[in-house]
């Protein structure tokens, strides 16, 4: 049943004086709805460890100042859903976290592998500097509150701050079918896609069992379109 509606809801920029709050919502909102992180298998502990080292680590990627959380100014400013998003050629090179497990560093890389086979068209976009392309890592709404379009008004506020910030590309991977539509509907293209089942990472499939098709979505904030073929890694 959904809950709330436009006029109650706030599209807010997160501080890293909101980390904490920030990585709660994040958690709740991914873990076990999230396609792909079902198919590695983190646990909810493995999950909440990755997001504090992106969004609070080394990388911070928090300080970006390109996350967004909506909250319910009827229901105490409750964080109803959230927006991640970064400047990848900013926040560096990521690494995995030093002083954890084997079989965690082994989830971590498969999804690091996993990542970059997706954003592989990118690179050459990439390549032209901080500034150039925005990722959209995540957005997510809570249950109850879906198809009141906060969705929608999450990923226009990163646009919009895309395009006052100059960059030239927004990209992001799709997991699920409501992804790919929210991001067609504001005009994104899928460029690339993965099998994830089909994935080879040091010579081997590690989830030959993920019945799971990764989308690369662009779009450019150019007058121009970005063009060229789906390609599918098989």
């Amino acid at each position: 049943m959904m809950t709330g509606d436009s006029d109650s809801i706030s599209i807010e920029r997160c501080t890293t004086h909101e980390t904490e709050a920030f990585l709660d919502l994040y958690v709740d909102l991914f873990y076990e709805r999230e396609p792909l992180t079902g198919c590695i298998g983190f646990t909810k502990e493995q999950m909440a460890f990755v997001a504090r080292n992106l969004y609070a680590g080394s990388n911070n990627l928090l300080s970006q100042g390109l996350c967004w959380i909506a909250r319910d100014r009827t229901e105490e400013n409750r964080g109803v859903g959230i927006i991640a998003c970064d400047d990848p050629v900013a926040a560096g090179e990521l690494r995995i976290p030093e002083g954890i497990s084997e079989m965690d560093a082994e989830k971590i890389m498969v999804a690091m592998g996993l990542l970059e086979e997706i954003g592989r068209p990118m690179k050459e976009r990439l390549a032209q500097g901080e500034g150039t392309c925005l990722h959209v890592a995540a957005v997510g709404v809570a249950p109850e509150y879906e198809g009141a379009g906060i969705a929608t008004r999450l990923l226009q506020t990163a646009l919009s701050e895309a395009g006052s910030r100059g960059f030239r590309y927004v990209f992001a991977e799709c997991t699920s079918p409501a992804s790919r539509r929210l991001h067609e509907k504001a005009g994104f293209t899928c460029l690339h896609r993965v099998s994830v089942s089909s994935f080879t990472q040091n010579g081997r499939t590690p989830m030959p069992d993920c019945d799971l098709d990764i989308d690369l979505m662009v779009k450019s904030l150019d007058e121009g379109v970005i063009t060229g073929a789906e390609t599918v890694s098989r």
